[in-house]
């Protein structure tokens, strides 16, 4: 029996691709990750328009988002790269250029912080310095300055002075070949820890050790700062003590030079002695011989005088 013919032949395309709602209010790692799952469901339909990606790019904007994109003129959101630039330009980086270079140069591998997370971390700083300088005309920034970056940062010396070591010898080893190695030659505890966590095979006794090791080094720990703290409280005691010691020996002094300042004036022995040797001269003028009246005062001088100009005067 022969099969009928067939008219029309649908094809239905399978939908791989997900794409989160952007509502601007992640930073500028939402718009990222954004903009990542657009070009990715963009690739799956080579033959869409630029108005069928404008309107895909739209259909997961949020309210408050849509409400900012009305602010702007039609020729920064008709285009889907031009509407993808001004999400960024709005929601995306808002420090310099000159701030991300420093953000980068001065990341450094944290306590406590794997090779892998510290990795990505990394590369997230350079993305976003990357991505700023793609707007300006200055030279952006090469993927040799994100593998020296990435050496220097990392916390052990002795697997930083291999990579460097494997720098000079191989100059134009990249970023992806220095992690790799880092990761082979120390791997990543804090990765190790977390898929132990989750594992369903995971050694009981191993985990009890891990658990045990850790409770010990935090009772250390604990054990130290509950020391100093009592060699804080001890001085601090030590310090409060001389302070109210020296406090009653300065209230004392105070009050000695107030209650000498209180007391009446009274002149000394020789004061007293040089007082009365004084009052017993005697008051008399030195040129009349009468009590009263100092020599200055006395009448008798001018008359004196008188005589005694006479008596100096030339005979004629």
């Amino acid at each position: 029996m022969s099969e009928p013919p067939v008219k029309n032949i649908i094809q239905v395309r399978s939908r791989e691709s997900f794409v989160h709602r952007f509502h601007g209010d992640g930073g500028p790692r939402e718009v990222e990750l954004f903009e990542e799952e657009i070009r990715h469901a963009w690739s799956d339909d080579p033959s869409i328009s630029s108005s069928q990606k404008v309107s895909l790019v739209r259909k997961y904007l949020g309210p408050n988002v849509k409400d900012e994109l009305a602010c702007y003129p039609a020729e920064l959101t008709s285009d889907p790269e031009t509407l993808l630039r001004t999400l960024r330009h709005a929601y995306g980086e808002t420090k310099s250029v000159s701030r991300l270079t420093l953000e980068l140069h001065q990341c450094r591998q944290g306590l406590n912080e794997g090779l892998r997370t510290y990795s990505q971390r990394l590369r997230r700083k350079f993305n976003s310095l990357r991505a700023k300088q793609e707007g300006t005309e200055g030279k952006l920034t090469d993927e040799a300055t994100l593998r020296d970056v990435f050496i220097e940062g990392i916390a052990d010396e002795g697997l930083r002075l291999h990579l460097r070591q494997r720098r000079l010898e191989q100059p134009t080893c990249t970023f992806y070949d220095v992690r790799e190695a880092a990761l082979k030659l120390c791997g990543d505890d804090n990765d190790d820890v977390t898929v132990c966590g989750i594992s369903r095979h995971t050694n009981k006794e191993d985990c009890r050790q891990q658990a045990n090791s850790g409770n010990t080094e935090v009772e250390e720990r604990l054990r130290k700062l509950e020391e100093n703290g009592k060699e804080f409280r001890t001085r601090f005691d030590q310090i409060r003590k001389k302070i109210e010691e020296t406090k009653l020996e300065n209230h004392g002094m105070f009050r000695q030079i107030l209650d000498k300042l209180d007391k009446p004036t009274q002149p000394g022995p020789e004061q007293a002695a040089r007082r009365t040797t004084y009052q017993s001269r005697d008051s008399r003028c030195y040129n009349c011989g009468r009590h009263g009246h100092f020599a200055r005062d006395c009448r008798e001088r001018s008359g004196n005088l008188n005589k005694k100009q006479g008596n100096d005067r030339p005979r004629q």
